[in-house]
């Protein structure tokens, strides 16, 4: 029965990354405009993130993308999302569980391990109480406390 089990994850995790390399291909080539099998920086413009690391990724500086510099750098956006939104859980976790934090009246968002902190708070102390439970949280690399004293 484990046997059976573990061969069925095994076949669910390959067709999983089957279909995100089939995805990512897919993705690839619609961003080849001159289908030369490679992306210049302006045809990797359309995708933000990607444009962004554009320089990161072109592991052998040849000013172009190839398909496998294009799936890394994919696969390193895709961390990055996945490691802002652990910390966006955490910081939405650490004010809720905080007496006096009107927790659902501050909206969180993180963007590279930078948190963003938005809405309306009745005192300064609170913004500020606010501010440093974000701070405090692993992974946070800065706080920008936009929350508003009405």
């Amino acid at each position: 029965m484990r046997t059976m089990i573990a061969l069925s994850l095994g076949i669910l995790v390959a067709s999983s990354a089957w279909a995100q390399k089939a995805s990512s291909n897919q993705a690839f080539n619609n961003l080849d405009k001159n289908r030369d099998g490679f992306l210049s920086r302006d045809e990797a413009a359309p995708e933000k993130e990607l444009a962004k690391r554009f320089s990161r990724f072109d592991a052998n500086r040849d000013g172009k993308l190839s398909e496998d510099e294009y799936l890394k750098a994919m696969q390193d956006n895709d961390k990055r999302v996945l490691s802002d939104s652990t910390i966006t859980t955490k910081v939405k976790t650490a004010l809720l569980t905080e007496k006096g934090i009107p927790s659902m009246a501050i909206s969180v968002e993180t963007y590279e391990s930078t948190v963003q902190l938005s809405g309306f708070v009745e005192s300064n102390d609170v913004k500020a109480k606010a501010g440093r439970l974000a701070a405090g949280v692993s992974g946070v690399k800065q706080v920008q406390n936009n929350l508003v004293v009405k």
